[in-house]
């Protein structure tokens, strides 16, 4: 059922979260940033439940920190060059830079940091709505976003994310999970396993901007077309692991394109989506300084980012998958994350 949740110890006044549950699993969602706070997999009826979800202890700490944790990103998710772009109509627009000179998942107050209204909630969808003012972060026009989670079955999560603007505006929204399937955010996640459905990736420069031309994934450590453990790859990964993955399927269906296990555990996740890339991240940045709800350190790698979207800097690239929302159309992205263990 929907529930609000508890507030955290001594946190002081937290946005309002909701709890969507099945035999299965128990989302908790935070009206701060729409984000994941918690994804409890159960895996028989004495089961107390393990979170595979990182989440911070209250708003304070994501506050605190940059790392998007758990947060719907927008209106532009991933990096945009040099905060700024010509829009088709010929007009330039200057963003908020937040990573040197680069805009960043929305800019310095994106919308992980905005407090979203819910709309509308029942036992097993929750609504967040969000009004973007015009010149929001350098951004033109109104922007209406919402975000519905929802519960598919017994173990599917649905995420619909949709926007509208009045006037012309790239958006890439997504979700910032960091996942991290042994339940253990003191302990690295580069031995899960991974599988992407995409015969290509975009090398990055310094600023982590996509350079000139896709690579084939062929001999390189970017090569997930077949289940491969992360830290086996790492040091054939000659830039680490920051990129964007060119999905294979037509951009618009939902369909499946990564798979993320844990052999130890058994848990898995299948991962859907109707956009054209995925930005795979394995965390590099957390420290002991950040802690979960109940209060573990996180370990540097402890998290795994699967990001679905449009390719970064698409505003600045025609040659990428157009970002454009023109007034009178609605932006849409669907991610579905099914859960399983080898119990369930």
């Amino acid at each position: 059922m929907a529930e609000p949740s508890t507030k955290t110890r001594n946190s002081g006044e937290n946005a309002p979260r909701v709890v969507l549950r099945t035999s299965q699993i128990r989302l908790t969602v935070s009206a701060l940033g729409a984000r994941i706070c918690a994804l409890d997999l159960y895996e028989d009826s004495d089961s107390c439940g393990t979170n595979i979800a990182i989440g911070l202890a209250d708003d304070a700490a994501y506050l605190a920190q940059d790392s998007y944790i758990g947060a719907v990103c927008g209106r532009y998710a991933n990096r945009i060059e040099k905060a700024r772009y010509t829009d088709p109509d010929g007009h330039d627009v200057t963003l908020s830079a937040n990573e040197g000179e680069t805009h960043l998942h929305g800019g310095k107050d994106g919308f992980d940091r905005r407090v979203w209204d819910i709309a509308d909630q029942s036992e097993t969808i929750v609504t967040f709505k969000l009004t973007s003012p015009d010149g929001d972060q350098g951004y033109p026009g109104t922007l209406n976003a919402t975000a519905t989670y929802s519960i598919v079955g017994e173990n599917r999560v649905r995420l619909d994310i949709s926007a509208t603007c009045d006037a012309p505006c790239p958006v890439n929204m997504t979700s910032h999970a960091y996942w991290n399937l042994t339940g253990k955010f003191d302990q690295s996640a580069a031995d899960h396993v991974l599988k992407i459905t995409a015969n290509h990736w975009l090398p990055v420069d310094e600023k982590l901007i996509p350079l000139a031309d896709k690579r084939d994934v062929t001999g390189t450590g970017y090569d997930f077309r077949s289940p491969a453990r992360i830290s086996d790859m790492l040091p054939r990964a000659t830039q680490g692991f920051d990129h964007n993955f060119c999905l294979t399927g037509d951009r618009g269906a939902l369909r499946h394109i990564a798979t993320l296990s844990d052999p130890d555990s058994g848990r898995s996740i299948e991962l859907s989506s109707t956009e054209a890339g995925l930005q795979f991240y394995l965390s590099q940045h957390f420290t002991d300084a950040m802690k979960s709800a109940t209060g573990v350190p996180l370990h540097t790698s402890a998290g795994i980012a699967l990001e679905p979207q449009t390719w970064p800097n698409s505003p600045n690239r025609p040659d990428f998958p157009s970002p454009w929302l023109k007034p009178g159309e609605t932006y849409q992205h669907v991610i579905e994350w099914e859960f399983s263990s080898k119990t369930s």
